[in-house]
């Protein structure tokens, strides 16, 4: 099971294989069918997609309003940190449930992309770039499993329900039996929603991740040009072949980028909504325990977008020492030909791989810090007015 996180298992690695883990998970969702037993399969994917994806919005936001004037504030506020995250999970998992055959049809294209490349050093990063995408996924599914355990946990010592979802003629606070059925229910339904969310916050960081991994190959190929045996006809067909490889490069991004840019701008814009709430609840009105719940939660709302904004700003740089590794290929010694093609490839390649979120935000790091600022400004102007000594 852990062979892929630790690099074991196999041999000979492909850029393809990242995505293992991924995949894997989109089946534990019931979003990519196995060969066999698909009927049963297809029954299983149906109900944990109408209840997790189209019914959690209703279930996450009607429980807690029903119950509001029997709520503390506390509890109000983890039921609405939880919520508004919901609220962006319908849009997000339709779109990537729809996208599934674009996403798996660049595996072709990145096979032909790992074909070019013989030398060791490119084949240590390939397979550095099959590991790291699975740990990627992994990395997700331990954090997000760590706030799922500290959420029931602290929620069952505190003697309230963990989120207080909506079950119609249920009141946990009348009777035991109603207790432990909302308690398993909420666990149950935050278990296979935060596995929604993994795939949606991990696959735009997986796949970015592979982009980085081409364009660095490709910058390594385009630094050895000329500085071999071959002759001068046989180096200018290499470039022609980098060229083409920039291209398919391009074709890829196309094919991934216009996924991202909608799923992203959803979690863009309900970000700084949850880390204000959440910040709120931490530092006005929860308890001990709660606290470290809520913490843990923080931590993944961040991780929602940083691993992808984190990469995504890399791969600018990673565009800039292409550009640069032509200028550190043996051009001196080649033709006016060679040179011609080298100051096109040179004038090509000087773009950058531009992601947006919905052609409007820029997916860098730069805009994951001012969510982060404007959630910090939203808290202290709340504070500042004095809401939580008005509500305690």
């Amino acid at each position: 099971m852990f062979d892929l996180v630790k690099g074991r298992g196999r041999s000979v690695f492909a850029s393809r294989d990242a995505v293992i883990y991924l995949f894997n998970t989109f089946r534990f969702v019931g979003l990519n069918p196995p060969p066999h037993c698909r009927l049963l399969y297809y029954f299983y994917g149906s109900i944990i997609t109408l209840f997790v994806v189209l019914l959690s919005p209703l279930i996450f936001n009607v429980g807690w309003i029903r119950d509001r004037n029997i709520l503390s504030v506390m509890e109000i506020l983890n039921c609405v940190q939880a919520a508004l995250n919901v609220i962006g999970v319908p849009i997000k998992s339709i779109t990537l449930a729809l996208s599934l055959g674009r996403l798996r049809s660049v595996e072709p294209l990145l096979s032909k992309l790992d074909a070019r490349y013989t030398e060791p050093e490119d084949l240590a990063k390939i397979r550095a770039c099959a590991i790291t995408g699975n740990r990627i996924v992994f990395g997700y599914i331990i954090s997000y499993m760590m706030y799922e355990t500290l959420t029931v946990v602290t929620a069952l010592l505190g003697g309230h329900a963990p989120l207080t979802l909506y079950i119609p003629f249920v009141d946990w606070h009348r009777s035991a039996w109603e207790y432990w059925l909302q308690s398993s229910f909420d666990g149950a339904m935050l278990f296979f929603l935060l596995f929604h969310q993994i795939l949606n916050d991990s696959y735009p960081a997986v796949y970015i991740y592979i982009i980085r991994t081409q364009v660095q190959l490709l910058a390594n190929r385009v630094r050895r040009l000329g500085t071999g045996n071959k002759s001068q006809e046989q180096t200018y067909h290499e470039l022609q072949d980098c060229i083409i490889t920039h291209q398919e490069i391009l074709r890829l991004v196309s094919v991934v980028e216009p996924i991202i840019s909608l799923t992203l701008f959803v979690q863009f814009f309900i970000a700084a909504a949850i880390l204000g709430t959440t910040m709120i609840n931490i530092f006005i009105f929860a308890d001990f325990a709660t606290r470290i719940a809520s913490g843990a939660y923080m931590f993944c709302v961040l991780l929602q977008t940083f691993p992808t904004c984190f990469y995504a700003t890399h791969l600018q740089s990673d565009c800039e020492q292409l550009s640069m590794s032509i200028f550190h290929c043996n051009w001196l010694s080649q033709g006016k030909r060679f040179n011609t093609m080298l100051l096109y490839f040179l004038h090509r390649s000087q773009a950058d791989i531009p992601l947006f979120a919905l052609k409007l935000v820029p997916i860098n790091l730069s805009t994951n810090v001012s969510i982060a600022k404007f959630s910090f400004t939203l808290y202290t102007f709340i504070q500042k007015m004095g809401v939580g000594k008005n509500l305690k």
